[in-house]
C-alpha cells in the first residue's frame, strides 16, 4: 500500500486509489484468469471496494476484521496532534521495543524490519491512513452484486463493533461466511498465522473450516 513499508514514497494512500492499484496487478498477472484476494484490517477494506468494482477478477475473497461500525472513542482522538505526538513517541527506542511487542510479531520474524516502518511514517502519513479507516464506513451499494465465495473475518477477542461488522459485510455479500477466529485478538494473521493460513487454505480450496478455529457468526 502506499505509505506503508518499502511503498512510504508510492503516492497518497487511499482505498479506492489500492483497489484500481489491485486491479492493475490482476489484470496484468493472472492470464486473463481471477485471483485469490486476502484483506486484513485496512486491507479488508480494499477487498471489499475491489469486490464491490471488479467482483469478476476474484476467484475467492478472505475479508480479515475489516470496520464497518464507529468506535466513537477514536473518533474524538482522530485529531493531527494527536499522531504528531505518536509518531514523535516512537522515534524513542524504548517506546518503539514497547510497541512492537504489542503487535505480538512472532520472535522468529524480523522485528528490526517493523522497527524501521514505524520509524519511517510521517504524522501525516499516519493521519491519512486511519482516516481511510475511519471515513470508509458505508459499505458500498454495489456489493450486493459479487456473487464471489467470500469468508468475513475477526478475532472473538477483537471489540464488539468489528465483530458487528463481520456480520454487516457477510449480509451485504450474496454468497458469504461470517466467522470469528477463537480466543483471536486483532493481530491473529501474524501471531497466529498457522491457524489463520489453515482457514485461508480451506476456504480457497472448498473445503470445511476446522470447527475447532471458529465459530459461525453469519
Amino acid at each position: 500500500m502506499p505509505e506503508h513499508g518499502k511503498s512510504i514514497n508510492e503516492g497518497t494512500l487511499s482505498i479506492a486509489d489500492c483497489a484500481n492499484r489491485i486491479v492493475d496487478l490482476i489484470e496484468s498477472k493472472a492470464n486473463n484468469s481471477k485471483a485469490h484476494v486476502v484483506g486484513h484490517s485496512l486491507g479488508g477494506k480494499v477487498v471489499v471496494e475491489l469486490l464491490s468494482r471488479r467482483p469478476d477478477l476474484v476467484d475467492h475473497a478472505v475479508i480479515a476484521s475489516a470496520l464497518f461500525r464507529p468506535m466513537f472513542l477514536l473518533k474524538c482522538i482522530h485529531r493531527p496532534f494527536v499522531y504528531k505526538l505518536t509518531v514523535a513517541m516512537i522515534k524513542n527506542k524504548g517506546i518503539l521495543s514497547l510497541t512492537a511487542k504489542q503487535f505480538k510479531v512472532p520472535e522468529n520474524l524480523n522485528i528490526e524490519k517493523l522497527k524501521a516502518d514505524f520509524k519511517s511514517l510521517t504524522s501525516d502519513s499516519l493521519y491519512r491512513i486511519y482516516d481511510q479507516l475511519y471515513q470508509y464506513q458505508k459499505i458500498p451499494k454495489d456489493l450486493a452484486n459479487a456473487n464471489v465465495p467470500a469468508l468475513v473475518v475477526a478475532g472473538a477477542k477483537e471489540l464488539g463493533v468489528m465483530k458487528q461488522s463481520v456480520t454487516d459485510i457477510a449480509e451485504a455479500l450474496p454468497n458469504a461466511k461470517g466467522i470469528l477466529i477463537r480466543r483471536a485478538d486483532h493481530t491473529y494473521p501474524w501471531a497466529e498465522y498457522d491457524k489463520f493460513n489453515n482457514i485461508i487454505r480451506s476456504w480457497i480450496c472448498d473445503k470445511n473450516i476446522e470447527n475447532e478455529f471458529v465459530q459461525d457468526v453469519y
